[in-house]
C-alpha cells in the first residue's frame, strides 16, 4: 500500500489519457493509436490542442494545482483554496470546460461556491488531498470541500467522499474490492449502493461493452459506476487498467485519475516506469 503510488498513479493516468481524451468512438481510437499502450499527443482538433505528449488535461492540471496549494499552504482551507484556484485558473492557458467557466464567473460575482456541474471530474482531483492528509476523516472532508469549489452537486460530492474513503481503506491495508465493499456498507446510501451494484454486474463484460453500457460521458451518473468497474476489474494491474480505460473511450481522464489513484496505491509496482519517464510533470509530483 503506497501513498506515492496513490499520487503518481492518479496524475500519470491523466497524462496517459490525454491523447484519446473525449474520443467517444472506440474504433477511432483503435484506428489512430492501435493498442493504446503509451503516452500520445492529442489528435488534431482535440479540445487539448495546445498540449502535447506527457502533458495534462485541464483535470490533471487542476490536480497539480491542488498539490501546489498544499506545498505552499501546508494544510487545506476552503476559503484560501477558492482564492488560490481562482487566481490560477483565471490565467489558465489550457481548455476551459463549462464547470470551470461557470465557477470562475460565480466566484468572481461573490458566490460561495462555483458551478453545479454533474461531471465526475470535480471529484477526480482528490489524490493530493489524501496524499497530504494522514487523518482519514479530515482527508474525506477536504476532498468533498475541494470538489464543492467547482462542482457543487450532490452526486459529485458523494462520489468524492466515496473514492476518498476507498483510497484510505486501501492505504490501511484493504484490497480495492474489499475497500469498495466496506465503504458501500459504511456510507449506507442507496445511490452509491445502486451504482456499485451496476459496476459489479458488468464485470463479465469487456471494458468497451461495460463502459459503453454504464456511461462513457462526463456525468457522474455514468462515470461513477464506470470508474468502479475499472477499479474492480483491474485492481492488481495498473497498466492494464489504464489501457482498458482509454480504449473504452469518452471521459477517460476523469475515470483514470480516480482508478489510477486507487490501483496505484494498491499496486505501485505495476505502474510502468516508461510512462512515468514521459510525464512532463514528474518533478512536480513531490514524494
Amino acid at each position: 500500500m503506497s501513498k506515492k503510488g496513490l499520487l503518481l498513479g492518479s496524475v500519470l493516468a491523466d497524462a496517459f489519457s490525454l491523447g484519446a481524451h473525449w474520443i467517444y468512438d472506440c474504433d477511432k481510437i483503435k484506428q489512430n493509436f492501435g493498442e493504446y499502450d503509451r503516452l500520445h499527443d492529442p489528435l488534431p482538433g482535440s479540445f487539448h490542442k495546445n498540449r502535447s505528449k506527457g502533458e495534462h488535461t485541464h483535470y490533471g492540471d487542476q490536480t497539480l494545482l491542488l498539490l501546489e496549494f498544499f506545498a505552499e499552504k501546508g494544510e487545506f482551507n476552503t476559503q484560501e483554496f477558492k482564492k488560490f484556484w481562482y487566481e490560477r485558473m483565471e490565467k489558465y492557458d489550457g481548455y476551459l470546460d463549462h464547470a470551470t467557466k461557470e465557477s470562475l464567473s460565480a466566484l468572481k460575482a461573490g458566490s460561495e461556491w462555483g458551478s453545479t456541474s454533474t461531471d465526475l471530474a470535480g471529484a477526480s482531483r482528490i489524490a493530493p488531498v489524501i496524499y497530504c492528509n494522514s487523518d482519514r476523516e479530515r482527508g474525506v472532508e477536504f476532498s468533498v470541500q475541494q470538489t464543492k469549489v467547482t462542482h457543487n452537486n450532490q452526486g459529485v460530492l458523494l462520489a468524492a467522499e466515496f473514492f476518498a474513503r476507498v483510497a484510505y481503506g486501501v492505504l490501511e491495508g484493504k484490497s480495492p474490492k474489499n475497500s469498495v465493499e466496506a465503504v458501500t456498507a459504511e456510507m449506507d446510501n442507496s445511490w452509491i449502493a445502486a451504482n456499485v451494484n451496476k459496476a459489479v454486474e458488468s464485470l463479465e463484460l469487456s471494458p468497451e461493452e461495460a463502459i459503453g453500457k454504464l456511461g462513457q460521458a462526463c456525468t457522474v451518473s455514468g462515470a461513477f459506476p464506470a470508474t468502479i468497474y475499472i477499479i474492480l476489474k483491474y485492481e492488481d494491474d495498473y497498466r492494464s487498467a489504464m489501457i482498458a480505460n482509454v480504449m473504452a473511450g469518452g471521459d477517460s481522464a476523469a475515470r483514470g485519475l480516480l482508478a489510477g489513484m486507487i490501483i496505484g496505491a494498491y499496486r505501485e509496482e505495476t505502474i510502468p516506469k516508461e510512462w512515468m519517464d514521459e510525464m512532463c510533470s514528474l518533478e512536480r509530483v513531490h514524494f
